[in-house]
């Protein structure tokens, strides 16, 4: 029995509440699902797509429980980044009491690479729901590096590019070892020169 990890049969178009695991697996007659959740978020997402007889279908869902984050948080990570375009910047970004918190950790950076140098048991980091870094001059989509890096945590990744032309953002959800590319749009309240990256 993995205390971390469920695994389940849609036998009913309703789905109970939240088991005490990390990560659901649900195997309905449209494919299979993970389904997981935290504070400010709740998810059920698609894995495989297949047609398995004498189960029922879920729905991918998305659902924030707290406000979108704020164009002006957005603006002013895009700002600071835009001041040394050649290096990276890490931003995490949280929510309490439904308002949204921006916080850039004591890091070390390259052209190429971010890393944070705070403790992982920091508060900022521990209750962080979003991670998001920039990609200075090129284009707003994960590299392997940050594959390896975002692996084996619950939250949102965003990555913002293109800083001397028209700002792009990319952003995933990661759920443990499973990334999901999002639309933007579903976090963030974006301005319209930022354009939405996939």
């Amino acid at each position: 029995m993995n205390p971390f990890v469920g695994y389940y049969l849609a036998t009913s178009h309703n789905l109970p509440s939240y088991s005490q695991k990390l990560q659901e697996y649900w195997l309905a007659s449209n494919g299979l699902f993970l389904r997981s959740h935290r504070r400010e978020l709740e998810v059920c997402l698609q894995i495989a797509q297949t047609q398995i007889a004498g189960l029922q279908p879920l729905e991918p869902y998305f659902r924030l429980t707290v406000p979108k984050v704020k164009s002006q948080i957005i603006t002013e990570i895009i700002n600071t980044a835009s001041i040394n375009p050649h290096q990276e910047i890490l931003f995490y970004l949280g929510a309490a009491n439904n308002q949204w918190w921006s916080h850039t950790p004591l890091q070390t950076a390259s052209s190429t690479h971010v890393v944070s140098l705070e403790n992982s048991l920091k508060v900022t980091y521990t209750d962080a729901l979003v991670e998001i870094h920039s990609h200075g001059t090129l284009a707003a989509y994960p590299s392997s590096t940050d594959n390896q890096e975002e692996k084996g945590k619950f939250r949102v990744f965003a990555i913002i590019g293109t800083l001397k032309t028209t700002p792009t953002i990319y952003t995933r959800i990661g759920i443990y070892n499973h990334f999901f590319p999002i639309d933007p749009n579903l976090i963030f309240e974006l301005l319209p020169h930022i354009i939405c990256s996939s």
